[in-house]
This record gives structure tokens, C-alpha cells and sequence, in this order.
């Protein structure tokens, strides 16, 4: 029988928060029996879920990304992969929850803020109204239900857009079992010149990629080359994240890849 260690549970105003520990990898539920986080004993700053690695796809399409923000923590595993082995991207992490970013901190290996790492205790929703301007911007923001009711608002995606830079990227991350997951990809295609979608391999996640500024073609015709050079310098499989794009662009409105 598979042994499962749990190493924390504790209640907050709006979610249960679980630790717990199988097999050398630890994960983090917050307020259902999904899992949020997930990190290697062994290789604590290695992406673990499939859509964490999905939500660095946005390295394909912009080469000079310098700022990120990441609305939700969970375990910490996107600022952590981009603070080891993107050295040039400065990461804000905007948390509602400050019982999350402590369980980060000492279960996750999420270390202390310094020059390139900042971690926000604030509501998302309140935050992006003073927000920085930034290349790159992540909604990966779940309670026990789902995406909580503001951030899925047509004006809180447009104010994400107003904080991007002119070649910014948004990236959410769905639930492909959303019964309203056909009205929120479209909710994003309306606001932005062109998406792509990524669906995780064993299904669960769908990753939205959303550009204030369409890639050009040479770009595209370019893009089987600089994911296999990303793939190598990052250990991420980005050829297969292309071919998923490829394949499930047939529910978008506007083709990507031609």
C-alpha cells in the first residue's frame, strides 16, 4: 500500500490547507482533494504538474521577458524554477492568503524576498490596480470551488492588459472540466489579439496564452527551432508543448499556426 505522510492541515477563513508527503513528492491542497503544488524532495526547484511546465511556454514567444507577476502562490514552484535558472527575470507574487505563503516558505523551500523575488500579501483583484507594468502575467488563483468569481470578470482582464507591456503576455490556467470553460477562453480571445491553448497531457488543465501583440510569422515559422533549444537550456519539453498548441487550436476562432 502506497504510504502517504500527511505534515500539515490547518483551517483558514476560506479554504483547508493540507500538506502532505508520498513517494519523495510533496503536495499542497488548498480546500478540495486536488492538488495545487507539487515539489521533488530531491530536485526542490524542478516543475513537477504538467501545467506549471505548460505556464512556461510564454519563453517561446518572448525572448527578452524581464518582469513576471504570478497572482496565487500555492507551492511556489513557477518563482522558484524562474529565480534558479532565468537569472535575468525578476519575479512578484501576489498571495491573499498569508497562512499559504508561511506553508511556502516552510514546506516548499520558497525563500525569502530579495532583489529579484518579491512576495505580496494582497488580493490579486486590489493589487493590479497600482500594479507595475510587466512582460508577463499569471492568473493561477484557485479556491476549493475554482477560479474565485472576480478575477473571471471581463474588467479584471482588462485591467491585467492595461499593466502589460506592448508585447506582454497573459497566461491562465483552466480547468478543462469547467462547464464554463468555453465562455472564459473566449472572454480572453476577445480581449487580446490572439491566444494560444495548451492542453496538459493527461487532461485536468488547459493553459491560455493570451498577446497584446500577435507573433509575427517569421516568429512562428522559427518557433519548432526555439523550442528545442529552449527544451534543452531548461529541461522542459517545449517541442510537445507546441504540438499540443498545434492540435487544439481547432476551438479558437483565429488560427495561430498555420
Amino acid at each position: 500500500m502506497l504510504r502517504k505522510l500527511n505534515l500539515f492541515r490547518n483551517s483558514r477563513i476560506d479554504s483547508e490547507v493540507e500538506v502532505s508527503e508520498s513517494r519523495g513528492v510533496r503536495s499542497l491542497y488548498l480546500g478540495s482533494r486536488t492538488v495545487q503544488s507539487s515539489m521533488s524532495l530531491v530536485h526542490p526547484n524542478d516543475l513537477i504538474l504538467d501545467y506549471t511546465k505548460a505556464m512556461m511556454s510564454f519563453m517561446l514567444f518572448h525572448a527578452r521577458v524581464r518582469s513576471v507577476a504570478c497572482i496565487g502562490l500555492g507551492g511556489g514552484s513557477i518563482p522558484k524554477f524562474i529565480r534558479k535558472m532565468l537569472p535575468e527575470i525578476d519575479i512578484c507574487v501576489i498571495e491573499n492568503s498569508q497562512q499559504v505563503i508561511n506553508v511556502a516558505r516552510q514546506y516548499f523551500f520558497l525563500p525569502e524576498d530579495d532583489d529579484r523575488l518579491s512576495v505580496i500579501y494582497s488580493d490579486g483583484m486590489t493589487w493590479i490596480d497600482s500594479a507595475g507594468e510587466y512582460d508577463v502575467i499569471m492568473l493561477d488563483a484557485f479556491d476549493g470551488s475554482g477560479v474565485p468569481a472576480g478575477f473571471t470578470e471581463d474588467e479584471f482582464i482588462q485591467k491585467i492588459k492595461n499593466h502589460l507591456t506592448q508585447q506582454g503576455i497573459y497566461i491562465q490556467n483552466l480547468w478543462s472540466n469547467d462547464p464554463k470553460l468555453k465562455s472564459r477562453i473566449k472572454q480572453i480571445e476577445t480581449s487580446f489579439d490572439q491566444i494560444a491553448l495548451i492542453p496538459t497531457p493527461k487532461g485536468g488543465n488547459i493553459v491560455a496564452l493570451a498577446f497584446c501583440k500577435e507573433p509575427t510569422a517569421a516568429h512562428m515559422a522559427s518557433i519548432t527551432k526555439l523550442s528545442r533549444e529552449l527544451k534543452q537550456s531548461l529541461g522542459l519539453d517545449f517541442d510537445d508543448m507546441v504540438q499540443r498548441m498545434r492540435s487544439f487550436q481547432s476551438s479558437q476562432a483565429k488560427k495561430l499556426f498555420t
